[in-house]
């Protein structure tokens, strides 16, 4: 059960409220709402929840206006825009204005829940300890995991840790996110083999932790490694993230804005993680991506 973790709900639908309450109550979550974007920022500030659910379309203050107040004053706060559009537009404003994921309207509860048992992983993952890394010019390393899913924060909390003084809160979330997208997206579908509709199918049974298992364990999939390399310099930070799958062709992945059904929560991951970095590129064959950030002078 997730109870460590503070929820904002802002929503000016009255039905659309008590439907979130219900799906978080019952989750034993600790949550406040608010009916607009004005209540909502006022009490942002006195709650400080983690997490913000909110509308995009509300009187007042609109969700985009919440959002940018938001992340102006607590950036490392994760935001998840709740929207009735069916319109690229409106994600991809949030999205620039640091908005770290989107649900479209019907919300369904596991698509909820999903997401916020994956933040939760992330936020308490966070490495607080004092560090010196501001004074490193050049630092590079490689490192090979396997396909242990329950491993991905304390991974990722490792690839952090290297530039956690160079970034911004809100940077530092945004590699955090995007790091753990990619990963997963070459564990899941790069060395597992799982595909879009074996995943779906599983995570309507509750059954992808054991879809996981079995593929881990297959003769055919249970040696197969991620390779991550990391590399620092006075301009940059890069990360190269290559699996040992079949590939595929990157030129025909899908906009999940125009693609994607509302029940459907995974198939997003790379779109959302390009607004997280500077740049982001896959080999011709799919088994390789590059993410770089560039340092600000």
């Amino acid at each position: 059960m997730i109870r460590s973790i503070k929820v904002l709900i802002v929503e000016d639908d009255s039905a659309s409220l008590s439907y979130l309450e219900i799906i978080l109550g019952k989750e034993g979550l600790n949550y406040k709402t608010a009916t607009n974007g004005e209540e909502g920022l006022a009490l942002f500030k006195e709650y400080k929840p983690h997490i913000v659910l909110t509308d995009i379309n509300m009187a007042n203050m609109n969700g985009i206006e919440l959002l940018a107040a938001i992340k102006k004053s607590q950036p490392q706060t994760i935001v998840i825009m709740l929207t009735a559009y069916n319109s690229e537009d409106y994600v991809i404003e949030a999205m620039r204005f640091g908005a770290n994921n989107y649900l479209k309207k019907p919300i369904f509860r596991d698509n909820i829940i999903g997401l916020l048992r994956k933040y939760k992983n992330i936020i308490l993952s966070r490495n607080t300890h004092t560090k010196i890394q501001s004074f490193v010019k050049k630092h590079s390393f490689t490192m090979e995991i396997g396909n242990e899913m329950e491993l991905l924060p304390y991974i990722i909390n490792h690839l952090i840790e290297s530039v956690d003084l160079i970034f911004k809160e809100d940077e530092c979330m945004g590699i955090r996110l995007g790091l753990d997208e990619i990963i997963i997206n070459a564990i899941e579908h790069g060395n597992l083999n799982i595909s879009y509709i074996e995943k779906t199918q599983a995570i309507k049974n509750n059954a992808l932790e054991k879809l996981h298992e079995n593929r881990r364990n297959s003769p055919e999939h249970k040696d197969k490694k991620v390779t991550i390399s990391f590399e620092l310099n006075e301009n940059f930070c890069e990360w190269t993230i290559k699996d040992q799958g079949k590939g595929f062709n990157p030129s025909l992945i899908p906009n999940p804005i125009l693609t994607e059904s509302t029940e459907s929560l995974h198939g997003r991951g790379i779109f959302i993680t390009q607004f997280q970095f500077d740049e982001m590129e896959y080999s011709e064959n799919g088994t390789k991506v590059r993410l770089r950030k560039n340092i600000s002078k």
